[in-house]
């Protein structure tokens, strides 16, 4: 499962990154907002199933 967590923000960040270089930027950084939050979201949702 972190496998495709790490593959998936790497892909959102090359996206953003291409995004941003070709003079999107507004659309780059909302993909990178985006993405940070939907890793931020998961991993807490994560870190709640793993308490006791």
């Amino acid at each position: 499962m972190q496998s495709i967590n790490t593959r998936a923000l790497m892909a959102l960040g090359l996206l953003a990154g291409l995004m941003i270089g070709t003079g999107h930027v507004g659309g780059g950084l909302a993909v990178a907002i985006a993405a940070s939050a939907a890793v931020w979201l998961t991993r807490s949702e994560a870190l709640k199933r793993d308490t006791p």
